[in-house]
């Protein structure tokens, strides 16, 4: 009943102090008690956060990551640096200055992040245990306050009651002393626990002293890796180095073929171009354009384009006949240039008893006679596979009339006479280019004049009319690419 009653007597006097109710009996502490509390307040909550930022950095540099090299491996900042440079330089030439000095900073940035690791560990040995030490003194220092709060509370009803009472009430008296004993002694020890704690300075300033000199020891180590890669960078800096088009093979080649068309170029006056030779491995076939646009320049009202699609390697074409067996045991056809850039060698290996590819000269084209009597036929002696466009593909024993002649190797033609479907066949009136060695000469009187098969006979009206002179004048008539029933010079009927 008595606690209860004391108990009461702590609350009403507690919500006095609340309410500025001043009851005169409020035991006071001195200023100098009162400055202590104030410093010791500070130094705790100073003493928490510098716990916490150093538990923070100390945490943060031990801190793994994946690497970046999709490893699946844990590596410190640094190291994970170091790696990725020495990577990246062990991968480019050995005389290549800028690997030479990666590989040397990432190794300098490895050892650093070694460095790192070793100073976060003293500090993680002593400022951090000193620390830690300070904050559980401070658990204690405010347990005590908590303490002397209550039994200063205690003392102060203590002596209102005594000051109520009579005078001859021993029993009041001797609580009064009671109170007061109690609250000196918890004075006394959150006073002594204070200046404790002051005293306890000189330990925390040497783990400081600890804590930089170890700071100190890892940045020196970081300045001196950093400081023996001066001389290797300035050396790096200063070599002279070869462009890369003289160090590296296919550089050489590539400026080998420049001046080989640079000099081609210089000889495109003359009559006739020599090929360009190509004897290294490391030669690359040139394209078919400048062959192309001379097709082009006399073949561009024609349905069939050309195109620059493939390039082919040396002079030699093969057509892929030796993959049939029934065709493998006939002659095999020549080897001939096909539209590439100027004129390419033939290769030298073939010189057996098949004739070598002719040269790719791009000559002026001949004049067109004033009047041609009597068209001029060709009889395909090979099969001529057709792997561009715009060329025309032949069965062996084909007749195509010569529309043009493009070069000395290649001519544009059209099929008149096909040995599979006559002279009615679907392939019948397409031009295109065809090989000039892959043929020979022949006459009117070797195109059949009845169809091959009764199947495809030919009706008076497809029969082609006899050709006569225009009623304006144009007695040379040349079938028209898009309307082969006109005049490709007046545009006129000629029948």
């Amino acid at each position: 009943m008595s606690a209860i009653k004391r108990g009461i007597g702590k609350l009403g006097q507690r919500t006095g102090e609340l309410l500025g109710i001043d009851s005169g009996t409020k035991i006071e502490v001195s200023e100098e008690f009162k400055d202590l509390l104030f410093e010791t307040d500070h130094r705790h909550s100073g003493t928490e956060a510098f716990h916490a930022a150093l538990l923070l950095y100390t945490n943060q540099l031990l801190k793994k990551k994946d690497a970046s090299d999709n490893s699946k491996l844990k590596l410190y900042l640094l190291e994970n640096l170091g790696s990725s440079m020495v990577r990246l330089g062990s991968g480019l030439p050995k005389d290549s200055g800028y690997g030479h000095a990666l590989r040397e900073l990432g190794k300098a940035e490895e050892r650093m992040s070694e460095h790192q690791v070793e100073f976060v560990n003293k500090s993680k040995e002593g400022m951090l245990p000193t620390l830690q030490r300070s904050l559980d003194d401070f658990k204690e220092y405010v347990s005590l306050q908590k303490k002397l709060e209550s039994r200063r509370s205690e003392y102060d009803s203590k002596l209102v009651k005594f000051q109520k009472a009579r005078k001859d009430n021993m029993t009041v008296e001797d609580e009064l002393r009671t109170a007061q004993v109690r609250y000196e002694d918890a004075y006394d020890d959150l006073a002594y626990r204070m200046l404790d704690m002051q005293d306890k300075e000189q330990d925390c300033l040497r783990e400081a002293y600890s804590l930089y000199q170890a700071q100190l020891a890892y940045h020196q180590s970081c300045f001196e890796e950093l400081g023996r890669l001066r001389g290797m960078f300035e050396d790096c800096l200063k070599a002279k180095r070869a462009p890369a088009a003289e160090r590296h093979p296919l550089g050489r080649a590539l400026d080998s073929r420049r001046a080989a068309l640079t000099m081609r170029g210089s000889e495109m006056s003359g009559s006739a171009r020599q090929p360009i030779p190509f004897g290294t491995a490391s030669s690359v076939s040139l394209s078919r354009s400048v062959s192309h646009s001379v097709a082009s320049r006399h073949y561009r009202n024609g349905s069939s384009q050309f195109s620059d699609i493939s390039d082919e390697i040396g002079g030699g074409y093969d057509s892929g006949m030796a993959a049939k067996q029934e065709q493998a045991r006939q002659p095999q056809p020549p080897q001939f240039a096909r539209v590439q850039s100027d004129s390419v060698a033939t290769t030298p290996g073939r010189q057996g008893g098949m004739p070598t590819a002719a040269p790719r000269r791009h000559a002026p084209a001949p004049p067109t006679p004033s009047r041609s009597p009597r068209r001029t036929l060709r009889r395909s002696i090979y099969k001529f596979h057709a792997n561009e466009i715009g060329e025309l593909p032949m069965e062996k024993g084909d007749i195509v009339e010569v529309v043009e002649r493009i070069d000395d190797g290649w001519w544009k033609g059209k099929l008149v006479y096909s040995v599979s479907a006559g002279v009615n066949g679907p392939q019948v009136g397409k031009t295109g280019l065809f090989p000039a060695n892959y043929t020979e000469d022949c006459n009117e009187t070797d195109i059949p004049s009845t169809p091959i098969s009764g199947g495809h006979q030919r009706s008076a009206s497809l029969a082609p009319p006899s050709v006569k002179d225009c009623a304006c004048g144009c007695s040379e008539f040349e079938p028209s690419n898009f309307q082969p029933n006109k005049c490709k010079t007046c545009f006129h009927h000629h029948y």
